[in-house]
């Protein structure tokens, strides 16, 4: 059908040309003192020509004044693309170890003007691998400014950092912030914070946590019963330490209550499906024949 169309043109404009150059009309232009005839085929051929030159020409200043705004564009995108490339090769290094590697082409990718936050985590993450720690916090203050998801990255990775270099109140302090920016319930930022109450030694803390993250099938039931021993351990020593005090044991299975409820120091009763607080008495380090089981209060 297109060729047809295209025929069909071509025989119309056989004829419209034929017929043009048997027209015996003139056109006559007269500017004094001079004068010019032409024939009037000439001259609509010449109209055409002038018509399409002038459409050229303004076709080609367009063009020219939008040279700069084209130009910018092409190299930003291609700015882009080759970002891409280097996240992919970020993340690929990253990934298989080889956190300089890593580093090097998110770095590369930030001086490209790269504006994603996921480069100077990714950069922060490989630093901190390789113990650098000041080039590490510069990546995350280079992270900071960015949208609320982007702050999310930036404040998951900063706890990790300081979880792993043992200091709890670093990363609590990183997940307070989640909270004040409407991150809650987040299992990720849960599992990041029992870390940090374990090793700030709350347990109390560790048992909510537990709970919060077991309603929400975010952690294995073997590694649940591994932690909750620890409170009860935790229990003994403060007991034979002679420090110790009412502990909460609600929320606890049955058998991990009974494993308290030894001589030297009992924390509670289990009655029904309800396990109530109950005094401890201090116990003596010096006389253990002296030491007696709390009593219900």
């Amino acid at each position: 059908m297109k060729y047809l169309l295209w025929t069909l043109l071509l025989f119309a404009a056989a004829a419209a040309l034929v017929t043009a150059s048997h027209n015996p009309g003139y056109v006559l232009l007269v500017y004094p003192p001079y004068r010019i005839e032409l024939s009037l085929t000439l001259f609509l051929v010449l109209l055409a020509l002038a018509f399409a030159s002038g459409y050229g020409v303004v076709r080609l200043t367009a063009a020219a004044l939008q040279l700069p705004a084209y130009v910018r564009q092409f190299r930003l995108g291609r700015a882009q693309t080759k970002a891409r490339e280097l996240l992919d090769d970020a993340l690929n290094a990253f990934f298989a170890g080889h956190y300089a590697a890593a580093e090097k082409a998110s770095a590369r990718a930030m001086e490209l003007g790269d504006t994603s936050a996921l480069h100077p985590i990714i950069a922060a993450r490989s630093a901190h691998e390789l113990h650098e720690y000041e080039k590490r916090d510069a990546y995350l203050s280079a992270a900071e400014g960015k949208t609320a998801g982007d702050a999310t990255m930036r404040l998951m990775a900063t706890a990790k950092f300081m979880l792993d270099q043992r200091d709890p109140r670093g990363a609590l302090h990183a997940l307070q912030e989640l909270r004040d920016n409407g991150v809650k319930g987040h299992p990720g930022v849960l599992s990041l914070e029992l870390k940090a109450q374990q090793q700030a030694g709350n347990w109390d803390e560790v048992l909510n946590l537990l709970e919060q993250l077991e309603k929400r099938d975010a952690i294995d039931v073997t590694a649940a019963a591994q932690l909750r021993p620890r409170r009860f351990q935790a229990a003994r020593q403060n007991c034979r330490n002679g420090s110790a005090r009412a502990v909460p044991v609600r929320r606890l299975p049955a058998r991990a209550a009974i494993a308290l409820r030894q001589p030297e120091c009992a924390v509670g009763q289990r009655t029904g499906r309800a396990v109530r607080r109950l005094p401890i008495r201090r116990c003596n380090r010096t006389d253990q024949a002296g030491r007696e089981m709390a009593q219900p209060a």
